[in-house]
């Protein structure tokens, strides 16, 4: 078992966004980063403030209850990661933090609940040039906190583009991402310090 306070899942935007803010406050972090990103952040603060960046997958979570204990990669095996609290910043399709099948879109690493529009041919606009209504689709969330079955997940906040309602593709939302991502380091800062 390694233990952090915040373990970040995700290195693009808003992964790195929160994590450097995390650890600049003097809160033991790591971030997962595994895939692709539309965006290259600056990882430069983060590590120079001591984080630690793990170039893994997150291939499940352990819970107790509605608490995320830890969560295991593909190259730490059985080695379970655990933290205080968890960021989930993963994403939406084209880094898989989302993925679709033909009845239902879905979060891909701990089975969050998502929303989406049940029927399937309004998931995309008319054209390609068009809006495409797949793009809004994401993780569920209730004062900050991620919906799994309903209920939230006391420790794990969801940031950036796994948001339902937060896109890049439409246009330049890295304002929001950003955003999101210090709201979500912020809350958790607060929380570790008391």
């Amino acid at each position: 078992m390694i233990k952090f306070d915040v373990i970040v899942i995700g290195g693009g935007l808003a992964g790195m966004t929160a994590a450097t803010a995390i650890q600049q406050a003097g809160l033991s972090c790591a971030v997962i980063r595994a895939g692709l990103s539309l965006s290259n952040p600056s990882r430069d603060d983060f590590v120079k403030a001591g984080g630690r960046i793990i170039f893994d997958k997150v291939c499940d979570g352990v819970f107790d209850g509605s608490v995320l204990r830890g969560v295991h990669t593909g190259k730490l095996g059985a080695t379970l990661l655990e933290a205080r609290v968890f960021v989930l910043a993963t994403g939406k399709f084209f880094s898989m933090g989302l993925a679709a099948d033909m009845d239902r879109v879905y979060e891909t690493v701990f089975g969050l609940d998502t929303e989406y529009e049940e029927d399937r041919s309004k998931w995309f606009g008319a054209s390609f040039s068009a809006e495409q209504p797949f793009l809004g689709f994401g993780v569920k969330t209730q004062d900050g906190l991620a919906l799994k079955g309903g209920e939230p997940v006391k420790n794990l906040r969801p940031a950036g583009e796994i948001l339902a309602g937060i896109s890049n593709a439409g246009g330049d939302a890295s304002e929001t991402i950003r955003n999101s991502a210090l709201d979500a380091a912020k809350s958790i800062i607060e929380l570790c310090r008391k």
